[in-house]
């Protein structure tokens, strides 16, 4: 009996995640847009846009095909809003102002998900956007007032964020919620992870997500004090890289992304500072883009002439998993014996990156 119910829950869990096989059509209005606005589809995974077109009277139609179900961007003027989509019609309204917070959405399974978490976060969502809004226009009369709006913004935020958090923990067999554990991994108790992760259904076990989440979980994670984790992978030409094969020098890893402007400003740094990094230093840009052509246009723009690699695995790359990096940039320091000497996250324009790494490495010969 219990081989038969399993069997039937499978089939649930696929069917509700099928398809109609001729993929979406998203069917929109968007109160108080101007005609001839574009409106664009954006896969947030594979970084480019599924579909695109231009509003009449406030209506559109979107249309295109998804592998499984897919977080999206929609986006019209400088509003943009997360989707879930998947090969079944869709609807779509909002008014143009506060987008994220007025629109209404209709799809599968997966949209019905964002929908309930959109509906528990919104409370405390509106209370943070507007105590943003309120300390960018200086909307106070002195500093009590400031830093009560400071204290409104990290409380409301912190709430939304347990709440996102935790939806992900009760839905974690969705790829919604599959999705949040992941990126919100080093948040919850290792222990606690690996019943999730036991506990998945076949289906979501074989996903992409689920595999990078067992990484993190049974494979060695790489820390500062222990020796690197080596690696394969290709470089913007499709060569073969090793990291190991970088002997006799130290070595800056960094990890980034051609939509990450922190990271942008990095790879700019360096390259208008080149003469000044030592040659005993090799500096090595991992891009966590899936799409090719995104990640050299921003190689191109951003003059990057070192050692620039991927694995094209993305967000849930198995290498960007094993060296613990949920945020962008993240940076390693590797001494010459191969020990990581020091982590660096974020990208701090008023510090010069390659002085302080000189200091660490004089610190450590």
């Amino acid at each position: 009996m219990k081989k038969t119910y399993n069997l039937l829950l499978i089939i649930f869990i696929i069917t509700s995640c099928k398809t109609k096989n001729n993929g979406f059509t998203i069917t929109g209005y968007i109160d108080g847009i101007k005609d001839s606005t574009l409106i664009k589809i954006y896969d947030l995974d594979r970084q480019f846009d599924i579909d695109s077109t231009y509003s009449n009277n406030g209506n559109f139609t979107l249309q295109g095909k998804v592998e499984k179900p897919t977080t999206c961007w929609l986006r019209a003027n400088e509003e943009s809003i997360v989707i879930q989509v998947e090969n079944v019609d869709m609807t779509f309204t909002s008014t143009i102002k506060d987008m994220r917070l007025n629109s209404k959405v209709t799809g599968g399974r997966e949209q019905d998900l964002q929908n309930a978490l959109q509906k528990l976060q919104k409370p405390y969502d509106i209370i943070y956007i507007g105590a943003y809004d309120s300390l960018m226009n200086k909307k106070y009369s002195n500093d009590d007032e400031k830093q009560k709006l400071i204290i409104k913004f990290n409380e409301s935020q912190l709430t939304s964020q347990e709440i996102y958090i935790g939806f992900g923990k009760n839905h974690y067999n969705s790829y919604l919620g599959l999705d949040i554990i992941y990126r919100n991994r080093k948040s919850i108790p290792k222990d606690s992870l690996k019943i999730i992760y036991q506990n998945l259904e076949p289906y979501f076990k074989e996903t992409t997500t689920a595999k990078a989440l067992e990484i993190f979980l049974y494979k060695g994670i790489a820390k500062t004090g222990e020796k690197f984790i080596d690696f394969s992978a290709k470089t913007i030409d499709d060569k073969d890289f090793k990291l190991a094969s970088l002997k006799n020098k130290y070595i800056y890893l960094s990890f980034w992304s051609a939509g990450c402007s922190p990271c942008r400003m990095e790879n700019r740094f360096f390259s208008k500072n080149l003469d000044s990094i030592p040659k005993d230093l090799a500096i090595v840009s991992f891009s966590i883009d899936k799409n090719l052509e995104a990640w050299k246009k921003a190689s191109a723009q951003d003059n990057v002439s070192w050692y620039n690699i991927s694995d094209y695995e993305g967000e849930q790359g198995g290498i960007k998993t094993r060296y613990g990096v949920q945020a962008i940039p993240t940076s390693f320091l590797i001494d010459k014996n191969g020990i990581i000497i020091k982590k660096i996250t974020g990208f701090d324009p008023d510090l010069n990156i390659i002085e302080e790494l000189k200091k660490i490495m004089n610190e450590n010969k």
